[in-house]
This record gives structure tokens, C-alpha cells and sequence, in this order.
């Protein structure tokens, strides 16, 4: 049987032209770079502007050794307070730095309970810092209204006095009062996280102590070291405290009342360093110098030396 040949059709038709663009990818790589270039020039700025300390300060806080709840997301800004000051120098201001470097009786405000780093407190930004986390122990003790936590420029002193309603001890003795033990133990635990020194002084009021041989000045005296006693009780190391004292009536603190209650006190001084070193200068250490006195022989050389000329 014969085959026929069929002809062979070939249509051609026109191709479209191929879209080669590559959709809208390129624009989130090059948002993410952009992002990672900024974070990139941000921590360069704030290396930049803050010190050896402050790097510190930031490291630990990042890690979670500022936060109880553990390490922090720095992008997480739902929760966390701005550890950098955008509005004034561009300094560290840390979240637990109050307004105010003085507190009585719940002046302070806004304040909330804070983690300090352990160390040595000698700036004024670490020394308000100190005064605000003592402040939150004095402002939940029974006795708020017989405690300032005062900064000065030796240091912060807590000065904690007797009024009509409450005595840190029974009159006339050094029988402290449970309330005044319980404020004086709970402040250990911050009080041991520092490094600085402390002076602790006993006073009382004008009126005479009934005898000879026990007067003011051992009362004082004993009252301050029954205070030491019992802060080192509470945490505070045997070795953080460098003098107590007892100045009986000798600097009231109602100067125009000697016999006010509020004279009859107890005062901690947390030293700076530099209030430190004057202090151990001034009782003989050779470890800190202080300006050279002139001595009896000196003088007793000098005045021979002007009689013979």
C-alpha cells in the first residue's frame, strides 16, 4: 500500500519578552544590613563615650548580673528602662539612680528596688545609688521616721536618732529595742556588698547620767559598739569598720534642745576613698599621707637655733 507524503507544517510565533527582574528580595538584604550597620555604629558610640567602669557596668548588666531574672535581650524594650541618657551629655545613667542624693522619711520618689554591683562607691552617681537602695531598707523598717540617709561629701551618712514615741535603746542603758536590731540586720546585707569603710559614733543627750563612775561617755560609747556589733551581725565585714566612737552630749543634734530626744542618735558614715585615706592619716598610718606636722623636738631645735643666732 502506497504511503502518502503529508506536508510538514511549522508554525512559528513570536516569543514575549523574559521579565529578568529579581521581585522585591534585594530590598530585605539590604534592609537587614542597613539595620546591622547601624547597631554596628552604635556600639561604637557608646564604647566611645563611656569608660572602663561604665564598659563594666554594661557587660554585667547585659549578662543578667544587674537583673535577677537573668540575662537581658537588648532588644526586648518592653520591660527595661534606657540604660543611656539621649536627652543631656550622653552619659551612663543607670536605672537605679535617683533624683535626688538626699532621703527622710519618703521624699524620694519613683524609686524601685535596684541590684548594686559590689565594689567601691566614691562617684557621686554610685554614692546616690548606695543612698537609694538604703533608703528602700530604712522605708520599710518600723522606724522610717527616725532615719535620714544623707549624701556629704565624705561619703552618705545614716544618722538614726530616738523621739518621744520610739528609743533605739532603753533609756539609760545599751539594751537595744527589737525594732532597732531588726533595721540595723537588714541593713548588712547591702552594707556587705561595698567595699568602703565605716564610722560609727554614739551620741547621747545633755542630761547627766546618774553616777560617777558610768557617765555619757561610756553609754555612747557602748551603744556604738553594740551598733557595730550587730551590723557585722547582719553581713557587714569585721574589718569595714575602721573607728567607733562615743561623744556623749559634745555634738547635739538639736543644738538649740541639748536634751531633745533626737540628740540621743546613732551615726554610720560610709567613707569615700579620699575621706578614708585623710582619716587613717590623721590617726598615724604611714600607708597615707598627709600633710607632715612639726613635732616637739622640731620646734625645740628651732627655738635653740634662734637663740644662738
Amino acid at each position: 500500500m502506497l504511503q502518502k507524503n503529508e506536508p510538514v507544517i511549522i508554525k512559528r510565533r513570536k516569543r514575549g519578552k523574559r521579565n529578568h527582574g529579581h521581585g522585591g528580595a534585594w530590598k530585605v538584604a539590604f534592609a537587614d544590613f542597613t539595620l546591622a550597620m547601624m547597631a554596628l555604629f552604635m556600639v561604637l558610640w557608646i564604647m566611645q563615650i563611656a569608660d572602663q567602669k561604665e564598659r563594666t557596668m554594661i557587660v554585667q548588666y547585659l549578662r543578667g548580673d544587674m537583673n535577677p531574672s537573668g540575662p537581658i535581650n537588648p532588644f526586648e524594650l518592653s520591660q527595661s528602662s534606657s540604660m543611656i541618657d539621649f536627652e543631656t551629655n550622653a552619659s551612663l545613667a543607670p536605672p537605679i539612680i535617683p533624683s535626688q542624693p538626699t532621703f527622710r522619711g519618703g521624699e524620694s520618689e519613683g524609686q524601685e528596688e535596684g541590684t548594686l554591683i559590689p565594689g567601691q562607691f566614691d562617684t557621686q552617681a554610685q554614692l546616690t545609688a548606695l543612698a537609694r537602695e538604703l533608703d528602700r531598707v530604712v522605708q520599710s523598717s518600723s522606724m522610717a521616721d527616725n532615719i535620714a540617709v544623707t549624701i556629704v561629701p565624705q561619703g552618705i551618712r545614716i544618722l538614726i536618732h530616738d523621739n518621744v514615741n520610739q528609743f533605739m535603746f532603753t533609756r539609760g542603758s545599751a539594751k537595744m529595742q527589737p525594732y532597732f536590731e531588726d533595721l540595723l540586720l537588714s541593713l548588712g546585707p547591702i552594707l556587705k556588698r561595698i567595699t568602703n569603710s565605716m564610722v560609727i559614733t554614739g551620741h547621747t543627750d545633755s542630761t547627766p547620767y546618774a553616777g560617777d563612775l558610768f557617765t555619757n561617755w561610756e553609754l555612747s560609747s557602748e551603744r556604738a559598739l553594740l551598733a557595730r556589733r550587730m551590723l557585722e551581725r547582719g553581713g557587714v565585714k569585721r574589718n569595714q569598720v575602721i573607728q567607733v566612737t562615743g561623744m556623749a552630749d559634745q555634738i547635739p543634734y538639736i543644738t538649740n534642745d541639748t536634751a531633745a530626744a533626737a540628740n540621743r542618735r546613732i551615726e554610720a558614715l560610709i567613707l569615700t576613698s579620699s575621706a578614708e585615706q585623710l582619716l587613717r592619716g590623721m590617726i598615724g598610718s604611714s600607708e597615707h599621707a598627709v600633710p607632715k606636722g612639726i613635732t616637739i623636738n622640731e620646734v625645740k631645735q628651732q627655738a635653740t637655733t634662734n637663740s644662738l643666732n
